[in-house]
């Protein structure tokens, strides 16, 4: 986020538009494909993940959004999703516990 946002302060007088989309979950099968921290393939998709959105029409939205000339949007993003966002913005170190908790429930669990 802040990195896009000093690349827009940056060339706003170049003409070129600078767009932020804040995703949520896009049933992808990057979830299938990521190695694990030991190396072993995690190998399946996340519950999340499955019940996420449509890639294709999450394209659609972020396309859409930009030719609107929309700077900052979420996208497929439900209400969790949603209040990371405002709390990686008003309380990153609670967010940031929140989510360490999270991993290390589901680091046990597997």
């Amino acid at each position: 986020q802040g990195y896009c946002e000093a690349l827009r302060a940056e060339l706003a007088s170049s003409g070129v538009t600078v767009h932020v989309a804040s995703p949520g979950y896009i049933k992808t099968n990057l979830s299938k494909s990521a190695i694990r921290g030991d190396g072993s393939k995690h190998g399946k998709m996340d519950d999340t993940t499955a019940n996420g959105a449509d890639p294709n029409d999450v394209a659609v939205t972020i396309l859409d959004s930009a030719a609107d000339g929309i700077k900052d949007f979420v996208v497929a993003a439900g209400f969790s999703a949603k209040a990371a966002i405002w709390l990686r913005l008003l309380a990153p170190s609670f967010l940031s516990g929140m989510l360490v908790k999270r991993f290390d429930k589901e680091k046990s669990s597997s």
